[in-house]
């Protein structure tokens, strides 16, 4: 064991998942960034100091050394990742000058978009190394074009153990607040080539949010330890597959032989077409999620699945879930309210949309499928048992040995043999929801040095998970989706592609006011 660092707490069973799935090499990290423009302040020293790591570990280290003070999640490290029981240490401190890296886009580019898709494929192919106890698990990475300063993307990459989609975006809303206030008081910051230590140090004792079994009660019920246990444990894989609908799961069976190499297409809707989507929702009923997800669905089997010699399969979606609104008043928690979105920690879990087909006649609806997965949603978010499913969906972890090491490890690996083609669904669509980040200064008197335009959200591929990795996140009116897909999955990359660019063309197709419905036909039409 490892006592040279400051022992924080235990990890618990839905910490202990993740780090599991980095020592088994399955999934490696997620990203959040944010596409903002810079004042005149910024684009005043020379262009060379505005491209170097120095130059923005200079002007962020002040505001990261408030934002790990007001997280200090961010200063942990994982002790005995590979042991039966890991714990979270602390860092004495870290330098913050060797977490950020700069990328550059040619000046010839057009825009940004090809040198930020290529970061963060980057940064999802760069596991985080648990076993080194120096360095945090989290990092940064700025992409600016080599002669224009003035739209600028930062991408914080972090490892899921110390977060989730949600408290990750509150990291950076805070950052870029603290930016904002620091270029106010101090606008010579921007060129103080004096700030030479980068060096964060988080106060020790401070305590770190809890983990959610210690919340509320997450213990599965007989009738689900019952089926689980049957299913997942007692069963041979050859039986468990054999009983279960089958399901497309990518182009290859998943395997353990190849890398988890992830590719990535980034796609941002404008603010008017963000606005059509969410009017379109409101008219129909519905929700924006519910019809991403339809979308999702209509693109892949048309994309995957429609022509000749095409077997046409079942679907299985996933929606994961955020829990932080839904266990204060279960029976057995602790909180007396919801989870705050700044809490550090990992609340979710997840829905899992089984047996979703088109119609080989080509004449499912657009809009019945949206309705019919809205229903299970609520379902699934808005009553007693669908709640409780959701928290045994991680509870059943506690069957899992506590103290044999490696015993996560192999429960982890058996799921390539257990799982339909080594994966436990198609399509995963994770949606952050909507945020308005403040772009004025801190006085609000003038616009700020540093103003949001929009933000993104990414997620690596998963070798067991879903074979489609969807990341949505709707910041000041700019919808954007991450789509992720494990390289050994597909037959190339411009089968991702593909799918992407059929997705945005069904969803606008869909929601277009002039039709009444859409139906699978339409959409292949529309693509012969």
């Amino acid at each position: 064991m490892t006592f040279s660092l400051e022992v924080v707490r235990p990890i618990h069973h839905l910490e202990r998942y993740n780090v599991t799935r980095s020592n088994v090499k399955i999934y490696n990290n997620v990203a959040i960034g944010a596409r903002f423009r810079c004042s005149e302040l910024l684009q005043q020293p020379f262009q060379e100091e505005r491209l170097s790591s120095l130059f923005w570990s200079r002007l962020l280290i002040g505001p990261m050394r408030q934002v790990l003070e007001a997280h200090p999640s961010l200063g942990l490290v994982v002790g005995d990742a590979l042991s039966a029981r890991p714990y979270f240490l602390r860092l004495p401190s870290l330098d913050l000058s060797k977490q950020i890296r700069v990328v550059t886009v040619p000046a010839t580019a057009k825009s940004n978009e090809g040198g930020v898709t290529a970061a963060i494929e980057e940064e999802h192919n760069r596991p985080f190394d648990l076993l080194d106890l120096q360095a945090p698990v989290w990092r940064m990475v700025v992409v600016m074009n080599e002669e224009k300063s003035d739209l600028v993307s930062l991408v914080y990459t972090f490892h899921h153990v110390i977060a989730d989609g949600r408290s990750a975006m509150a990291v950076i809303e805070l950052l870029f607040q603290l930016l904002n206030q620091q270029a106010a008081a101090t606008p010579s910051i921007m060129s103080d080539s004096s700030i030479t230590d980068f060096t964060i140090t988080p106060a020790p004792r401070r305590p770190i949010p809890e983990a959610m079994e210690t919340l509320t009660n997450c213990f599965p019920s007989v009738r689900t330890l019952v089926w689980e246990a049957t299913r997942a444990i007692l069963l041979p894989s050859f039986l468990k597959k054999a009983l279960e609908s089958p399901y497309w799961a990518g182009d290859f069976d998943s395997t353990l032989e190849v890398p988890n190499d992830t590719q990535l297409r980034l796609l941002r809707f404008t603010k008017e077409e963000t606005q059509q989507i969410v009017r379109s929702a409101k008219e129909r009923g519905t929700t924006v999620q519910s019809i991403l997800a339809t979308a999702s669905i209509f693109a892949a089997v048309l994309v995957f699945m429609t022509g000749l010699d095409k077997k046409r399969e079942p679907l299985v979606f996933a929606t994961p879930v955020s829990l932080r609104d839904l266990i204060h008043s279960r029976p057995g928690s602790t909180l007396s309210g919801p989870i705050p979105a700044t809490d550090q920690g990992n609340y979710t879990s997840e829905i899992l949309h089984e047996n979703i087909q088109v119609a080989e006649d080509n004449s499912s609806s657009f809009w019945s499928m949206t309705d019919a997965y809205r229903q299970q949603v609520i379902r699934g978010t808005k009553t007693d048992r669908g709640v409780q499913e959701l928290l045994e969906h991680f509870g059943m972890l506690a069957l899992l040995p506590k103290d044999k090491d490696g015993s996560w490890e192999k429960f982890m690996t058996d799921k390539i043999f257990k799982d339909q083609h080594g994966r436990k669904a198609s399509i995963k669509l994770s949606n952050l929801g909507r945020a308005s980040w403040t772009t004025t200064s801190s006085s609000g008197a003038s616009e700020a040095a540093f103003k949001v335009e929009d933000a993104f959200f990414s997620q690596s591929s998963g070798v067991t998970a879903s074979a489609l990795t969807m990341s949505v996140l709707t910041v000041n009116g700019v919808l954007n989706v991450s789509t992720t897909w494990q390289k050994a999955g597909f037959q190339g990359r411009e089968r991702g592609d593909r799918y992407v660019e059929a997705f945005k063309q069904i969803l606008m197709q869909a929601i277009d006011p002039d039709r009444q419905d859409y139906l699978f036909r339409d959409c292949i039409a529309s693509f012969t």
